[in-house]
């Protein structure tokens, strides 16, 4: 065994202490740390809005785990119809410490009708945290009591039934169900489901497009009754809602609602926002909450929900197109 002099030794344990230093300054962002202080879920409308509240659910279950090791804390970043929040997320240090939690109707609607100040396509997709499709209610008197009766009231009366719409993930399904039925409604735009749900209660418009959860505390009081849901298939949440295609009209649109972060995340750090968010949008306590919501939990990971979002944005494309 050879021994080296006190000056080797020296000179051996420094160069050690040095390629430690370098290792940890090239080392992923998780090994050095990941997250160094608490992570901000930027929320592209107010507080107290449906996703606003699907944030805080969801949130409070991924502090309680405790697996990311630090907070998540909501931020509110309203305003340009969500663009103002997915700037904010889509414009921050691709560190993980800033994400969102957005609709995907920013990424993949509004950037055909507005200019943006951000790329959609160039996103780190998190997960797929809930899903809701789309329906039509009318109130809860209103003469019609299903599709093939507003077909018919529509094709007697062109252009003269009020449909309140809004938002295009609301706009272009009412415009796609024009377009299968061959009618035409009198369109009136509103801001979010609470304003169509006093419009209609109201009698102010005839029919709503809405999600579910913006509509379900009315449906369940008989204050508001719903013609279609467009599913695939009827959903556990509102089994007794039948969807359009059981009513002869080809129609199928959801909204859902997914967790993002700036193009660049490094892959170790994705993949634990990834363990992180997917074990609370698994856990029973978050399906409880989106049960109250009026929502359905889809879970699905990061490279199913980008998929999903380039499927829509392509389809979106071609409906706004030939509007």
């Amino acid at each position: 065994m050879s021994v080296l002099p006190a000056g080797g030794r020296g000179r051996a344990a420094l160069l050690a202490a040095v390629a430690l230093v370098l290792a940890a300054c090239g080392a992923p962002a998780s090994q050095a740390g990941y997250p160094a202080r608490n992570v901000q879920l930027i929320v592209p409308y107010p507080a107290g809005s449906a996703i606003d509240a699907t944030s805080r659910a969801l949130v409070e279950i991924v502090n309680a785990e405790g697996k990311l090791g630090r907070r998540v804390q909501v931020v509110n970043r309203e305003g340009g119809a969500g663009a103002v929040g997915t700037t904010a997320t889509l414009s921050a240090k691709p560190d993980g410490h800033t994400i969102g939690l957005v609709p995907d109707g920013p990424l993949t609607l509004l950037p055909r009708t507005e200019k943006v100040s951000y790329d959609p396509a160039s996103i780190s997709v998190i997960s797929e945290v809930t899903t809701s499709p789309v329906l039509f209610v009318v109130p809860g008197d209103s003469p019609y009591k299903s599709v093939a009766d507003l077909v018919t009231a529509a094709k007697a009366r062109p252009g003269t039934i009020t449909i309140a719409e809004g938002p295009l993930n609301y706009a272009i399904p009412a415009q796609k169900f024009e377009q299968l039925t061959g009618t035409r409604f009198k369109h009136v735009k509103f801001d979010g489901d609470q304003a169509t749900v006093t419009a209609l209660i109201g009698d102010n418009v005839e029919v709503g497009v809405m999600q579910l959860a913006g509509g379900m505390a009315q449906l369940k009081a008989g204050k508001l009754r719903a013609l279609a849901i467009a599913s695939a298939e009827p959903i556990e949440l509102a089994p007794e809602i039948k969807t359009f295609k059981q009513q002869d009209v080809a129609l199928e649109w959801e909204a859902y609602n997914v967790v993002i972060a700036p193009k660049g995340l490094p892959a170790d750090v994705q993949r634990k926002l990834n363990e992180v968010f997917g074990s609370a949008v698994k856990s029973p306590k978050f399906a409880e909450a989106a049960r109250k919501l009026g929502l359905v939990v889809s879970g699905a990971d990061g490279e199913a929900a980008k998929a999903k979002l380039a499927e829509k944005t392509a389809e979106a494309a071609n409906l706004i197109a030939a509007k």
